[in-house]
């Protein structure tokens, strides 16, 4: 064999070789309850993926020994679960894998201290060329908290932001169904296989974003939602975003953990003050007062971004300023919800009369109808 041949040999076995890594790595990322901390620990004492892969079963021993279930599971995993049928599996599925050193892995992720061993994700990626912005905030959030949502997935929708969040109850799913309907890309991080729609609620967003974004998960696929995964899948949310807005959040929640990881990854954390009588609120005003930056129009948000967003601005512009009635009415609303029967008394208009006004207002989007008869300022 020639000197060129020899090059092309080794190269065509390295090439190969790499393949079989890749390929061991999905593989053992879609042994049920593996971690990334087994998986490091693993990678300590075998040195690679396909080295594990291939190892014996006694060279496993002392860890069946010392209690780890998860070393047995993964054990009955390989026994019953060949490397070929987990390719076919998500193939069936319609899932892809990006391990950690592919070229379509997110090069924010990468960077981060704790980057997952690779992702499963149904849909697409978040590109590294366009900027990314997580939004994320209370389960239970308030009409204020839902206004400001919406309003900044609009914004970053139309300022072609890519937006990253939880696919949560409150204010993570209602930020994502915002950018969907407004035709931007977004993207889910699930604390449960990427095949699973969690909450259940949430199944139409869920299939909106395989088509139009994408569902992520580190965990393989059919994992449960277990409580403990949701504090690891917060890191990635954080991870693949430049920026995380936190809209509102409790003294003490899921949403501060996010925003601490976004913190140690040196990310940029904007928050929207509330009002210090509102539990919901007392998240962000703490991460203010520690440093955040504070979000108090949606109307700052592309220039604090450094973002150029003329359909944003030109939407600013086209809004009709109100007058007479509609003012006077307008005038009444606020971001806390208002009954109709209030608003009838403050403005002594006929019942007739103001829900001509009301539903003028809706149509404009400078009123909204939250709950029957209760309405709420339009935006924020």
């Amino acid at each position: 064999m020639g000197f060129r041949e020899s090059l092309l040999q080794n190269e065509r076995e390295k090439e190969q070789a790499l393949a079989v890594e890749r390929d061991c790595l999905q593989y053992l990322c879609m042994s049920p309850g593996m971690y990334r901390t087994h998986l490091q620990g693993l990678f300590a004492v075998f040195g690679s993926a396909s080295a594990v892969c291939e190892a014996p079963d006694k060279e496993f021993a002392l860890w069946e020994k010392t209690g780890n279930h998860w070393i047995r599971q993964f054990l009955n995993y390989r026994r019953k679960f060949p490397r070929e049928e987990a390719k076919n599996r998500l193939e069936r599925l319609g899932m892809k894998f990006a391990a950690a050193g592919d070229t379509d892995f997110p090069e924010r992720l990468r960077r981060i201290p704790d980057c997952p061993f690779g992702l499963f994700y149904l849909g697409g990626l978040p590109r590294d060329d366009v900027p990314s912005v997580a939004v994320i905030g209370a389960r239970r959030c308030s009409g204020y908290g839902r206004a400001a949502a919406q309003k900044a997935a609009k914004m970053l929708a139309r300022c072609g932001v890519q937006v990253i969040s939880g696919m949560a109850f409150g204010i993570d799913g209602i930020a994502q169904e915002e950018v969907v309907r407004c035709g931007g890309k977004s993207y889910a991080v699930l604390g449960c296989g990427a095949d699973v729609c969690y909450p259940q609620e949430h199944l139409g967003l869920y299939r909106r974003l395989r088509q139009t974004g994408g569902v992520i998960s580190e965990f393989a696929p059919g994992t449960a939602p277990l409580a403990g995964h949701f504090p690891l899948r917060n890191r990635i949310i954080s991870g693949l975003a430049d920026t995380v807005i936190v809209v509102e959040a409790a003294e003490r929640s899921g949403t501060l953990i996010t925003a601490d990881c976004a913190l140690d990854q040196g990310k940029e954390v904007f928050a929207v003050p509330g009002r210090i009588t509102d539990p919901v609120s007392a998240g962000c005003n703490r991460l203010i007062a520690q440093g955040a930056w504070p979000l108090f129009s949606m109307d700052d948000l592309p220039e604090m971004l450094g973002l150029s967003c003329p359909g944003a601005d030109s939407e600013a512009k086209e809004a009709a300023p109100l007058a007479g009635d509609e003012k006077l009415v307008a005038d009444l609303l606020d971001v806390t919800p208002v009954s109709f029967e209030e608003i009838l008394e403050k403005s002594g208009f006929s019942y007739s009369r103001l829900s001509s006004v009301l539903l003028k207002l809706q149509l404009k989007g400078a009123a909204r109808e939250v709950a029957k008869n209760l309405y709420a300022r339009g935006a924020i």
